[in-house]
C-alpha cells in the first residue's frame, strides 16, 4: 500500500516522516520545485515529542512528474486556501479503489468530497500538535490521537488498512461520525489559535492571564451554542475537555472550575506557538475563518449569537491588515 502527502508542512511533515521510518511506502508532493530539491538533497528531519528522525523520501512537484504512478492514500496536509486546488491536481494519482485523506485545520471534508467524490473523501481529526522550522525540518510539539472516517460512515478495507498505519504513529480509531470528532477539535483549535494570533503569545504564556482564561470558556460556549442548533452531540476531546459541563453553569465558582482545567491545558501545551500565530509572524494570512469564523457563520445561519467569535475574527483580520498590534491589551476590548 503506498501514500502520497500533499504538502509536508508541521502536519503533513510529521505524518510523512513517521509513516516512512515505521517502514511504509511513503512519498512527498511539494509545493515547488525549490523545495523538492531540497528534500532530495537534503532529507527531512522531525524532532520533539516523538524523538529525533531523519528521514529520504521520493518527491515531486507536480503530477506530471509521477508518470501514470498512481497511490492507495493521497493525504492532503496543504493550508486551507490551497486545498481544492491541490485536491484536483492530485485526484488522477488516485487508485480506483484509493482513499483521499484531509489533514487540514477546520471542518472541510463535505468541501473535499465536492471535489474527490464523497466516496473516496476521508476525514481526519488530528490530535497532535507540530510547528515548522523550514522546509525540511518540523517539530513535533505535542503528542495526541488520530480519529478518520467516512462521510457515509463506511469502513472500507483501504480505509482500515491505512487506520493500521496510523497506529504506527499515534493511537487511532475509525469514527462512523468523523464530524463529530472534528468538531470537537475545532473547538479547543479555535480556542488556541484565536487568542494566540491575537496576543502574540504562546499557549503556556497567555494562559497565565485569567483574561485570556475567560476568553477561551466564551469561545468555547459560543461552539457549543452553535453545535446544539446544528444537532451536533459534541464528544469530549482528550481526557480533560468535556465541553458539555460548560453548559452547566456560568457562575463565578463553575468558571472557576473551568480555568483550572483550562491553566491545565496550557501547562500540557506550554510551548505550542499555533498556526495562526506563526502565519500572523510571518505576515501570511490565516485560516481564522475556517476557525472561529466557522462559529461566527452558523451561528449567523442558525439563529445563535456569537459576539465574542465574531470580534475574534474580525481582530485576526485588522492584524493581518497591519490595522492592529498583536498584544495582550487586545484582551481588554472582551
Amino acid at each position: 500500500m503506498n501514500i502520497i502527502v500533499a504538502g509536508a508542512g508541521a502536519i503533513g511533515g510529521t505524518v510523512a516522516v513517521l509513516l516512512k521510518e515505521a517502514g511504509y511506502d511513503v512519498s512527498i508532493m511539494c509545493h515547488s520545485e525549490s523545495s523538492k530539491e531540497k528534500i532530495k538533497a537534503e532529507g527531512f528531519y522531525l524532532r520533539g515529542a516523538k524523538g529525533d528522525h531523519y528521514v529520504n523520501f521520493d518527491c515531486y512537484s507536480s503530477v506530471e512528474e509521477l508518470q501514470g504512478k498512481k497511490f492507495d492514500i493521497v493525504i492532503i496536509a496543504t493550508k486551507y486556501a490551497h486545498m481544492a486546488e491541490c485536491a484536483r491536481m492530485m485526484l488522477p494519482a488516485v487508485k480506483d479503489e484509493g482513499l483521499v485523506v484531509g489533514m487540514q485545520n477546520g471542518i472541510l471534508t463535505e468541501e473535499l468530497g465536492e471535489i474527490v467524490g464523497r466516496d473516496k473523501v476521508v476525514g481526519c481529526m488530528i490530535g497532535f500538535g507540530a510547528t515548522r522550522n523550514g522546509v525540511n525540518d518540523v517539530t513535533m510539539t505535542s503528542k495526541g490521537e488520530f480519529y478518520v472516517g467516512m462521510l457515509d460512515g463506511r469502513k472500507p478495507r483501504t480505509l482500515e488498512v491505512f487506520a493500521e498505519m496510523l497506529r504506527t504513529v499515534l493511537p487511532t480509531e475509525i469514527s462512523m461520525e468523523i464530524h463529530r470528532r472534528q468538531y470537537s477539535k475545532l473547538i479547543i483549535n479555535s480556542c488556541i489559535n484565536a487568542v494566540a494570533g491575537i496576543t502574540g503569545k504562546t499557549l503556556g504564556e497567555i494562559l497565565k492571564d485569567n483574561r485570556a482564561k475567560d476568553l477561551f470558556l466564551n469561545i468555547a460556549r459560543e461552539g457549543m451554542a452553535v453545535a446544539k442548533a446544528m444537532k451536533i452531540n459534541v464528544p469530549k476531546y482528550g481526557v480533560m475537555l468535556e465541553y458539555k459541563m460548560l453548559a452547566l453553569g456560568n457562575n463565578k465558582v463553575y468558571n472557576g472550575l473551568c480555568k483550572i482545567v483550562v491553566g491545565m491545558v496550557g501547562k500540557l501545551y506550554s510551548d505550542v506557538k499555533p498556526s495562526t500565530l506563526q502565519s500572523l509572524e510571518k505576515g501570511e494570512k490565516t485560516e481564522i475563518d475556517i476557525l472561529n469564523g466557522y462559529f461566527s457563520t452558523n451561528g449567523d445561519k442558525y439563529g445563535v449569537p456569537t459576539p465574542v467569535n465574531h470580534k475574534l475574527v474580525a481582530m485576526i483580520h485588522e492584524i493581518e491588515e497591519g490595522k492592529r498590534e498583536m498584544t495582550s491589551d487586545n484582551l481588554a476590548e472582551f
